[in-house]
């Protein structure tokens, strides 16, 4: 037992005099850690001891990762942009503070959610006269995953219009939170406008949904004359874009032919058509009259599941035709006669005017007046006989301008007819 003592003893002579090794205490953990909104950014505060901080960002089942270090001379706050938190139900900021290589325990923000906005839901879109472009939308409120956290802002995010405009040029607009509904200005076409939302964390993506702002070209050819009654071959064709350099196929398109007697009348609509951007179609109706005609293309709009096609109201210039009388019947009644002999001369025309004209005849060089003629509701009778020399005798007959329902016919002279006396 004193053999014991004694070695004992020894082992606490040789401990005298000796250093316990040092070891540096960890930091304390910095204070009253607080997050909030810095106009765009989050700003993150605290207290600590001047120590140098380190500020974490932890996402919800992820490690944490080291957003940014401050010196110990450095302010004790943080502004971090809303781009470097990604979406997640739940985010944090940790801070640290560091001496030497020790570590603190970390101060722990509230929990907080950054879920960028729904997509908006674009439900109608329509083009005014002035080429302006109303729009309405429905718009979902985005997930909240953590309840009443410190950077909830209220409202589901603020809405904003994409226009891409021909060639790379495009055009934002932004409408006031809690809309839904706005109105874009005139654009240059073909464009394409699209929705998306932007809140306090980002932009939420495009809606699938897209206006395009096309243009519908018109263009038409009218005879220059035709006969009274008959129908006037006005042939039409149509030209579709709403992408640029992309001409569209389409058929069913609603034209209306418009006509007018006079350039300074107004314009009225005679015939309705269907249209297509695929082949020259038919527009034609009678000719009653000396008139003007026009294409007119009323503002369309075409919806399909994906797509609002929006194109504005367009016409073709003026194009004018004249109408003739219309020479139902005319000649001698024999045609064939003996020197001498009865023959008759007769005509119908239509309209049914009454209108003085004169008969013409052929020397062989020129028309020659021979003695007027008078149509009465559009039949003109005239009792004669064959002259005594022999031959064939050309004829025509020549009638002034006439108007009918106020329109005017163009003067106009029947085809030759012949009296052959032997």
């Amino acid at each position: 037992m004193r053999k014991f003592a004694l070695a004992a003893t020894a082992v606490a002579a040789l401990s005298v005099g000796l250093q316990t090794p040092a070891f540096a205490a960890a930091p304390d953990a910095p204070t009253d850690l607080a997050i909030s909104w810095a106009g765009e950014d989050v700003r993150v505060t605290w207290n600590d001891d001047n120590a140098r901080s380190i500020v974490y960002i932890e996402k919800d089942g992820e490690a944490p990762f080291i957003a940014m270090s401050l010196p110990e001379t450095g302010p004790n706050e943080a502004l971090l942009k809303t781009f470097g938190l990604k979406e997640s139900d739940k985010t944090r900021i940790i801070v640290k503070s560091e001496v030497g290589s020790e570590l603190s325990d970390g101060a722990v923000s509230d929990w907080f959610d950054t879920h960028r906005p729904a997509v908006p839901a674009l439900k109608d879109a329509n083009l005014a006269a002035n080429l302006t472009t109303s729009l309405s939308w429905t718009l979902a409120a985005a997930t909240d995953s953590t309840p009443n956290d410190p950077l909830d802002v209220d409202g589901n995010g603020t809405v904003k219009a994409t226009v891409d405009l021909p060639g790379t040029a495009t055009s934002t607009y932004t409408f006031a939170t809690g809309a839904t509904s706005g109105t874009i200005p005139a654009q240059a076409r073909p464009a394409a406008i699209r929705l998306n939302t932007v809140n306090e964390w980002g932009a939420s993506a495009l809606d699938t949904k897209v206006v395009r702002l096309g243009t519908l070209g018109a263009g038409v050819t009218v005879p220059a004359s035709a006969v009274y009654s008959s129908r006037l071959g006005i042939k039409s064709t149509l030209d579709l874009f709403t992408s640029e350099g992309r001409e569209e196929r389409a058929s069913g398109i609603p034209v209306e032919l418009q006509a007018r007697a006079t350039a300074t009348a107004p314009w009225k609509t005679y015939g309705r058509y269907a249209g297509n951007t695929t082949a020259v179609f038919d527009t034609g109706i009678a000719s009653l009259g000396n008139r003007q005609y026009r294409l007119w293309v009323p503002a369309r709009k075409a919806v399909s599941a994906n797509t609002i096609a929006l194109t504005p109201a367009t016409s073709t210039s003026a194009k004018s035709s004249k109408t003739l009388i219309k020479f139902v019947s005319n000649g001698f009644t024999p045609a064939t006669a003996k020197p001498g002999a009865n023959s008759d001369l007769t005509a119908k025309i239509q309209p049914a005017s009454t209108v003085k004209g004169v008969l013409q005849g052929w020397d062989g060089k020129t028309w020659g007046n021979v003695f007027a003629v008078q149509f009465t509701k559009g039949s003109l009778v005239v009792h004669g006989s064959a002259g005594t020399d022999r031959g064939t005798f050309k004829f025509r007959i020549n009638l002034p301008a006439v108007t009918v329902n106020g329109l005017t016919l163009s003067p106009t002279t029947s085809g030759a007819f012949t009296l052959t006396v032997r």
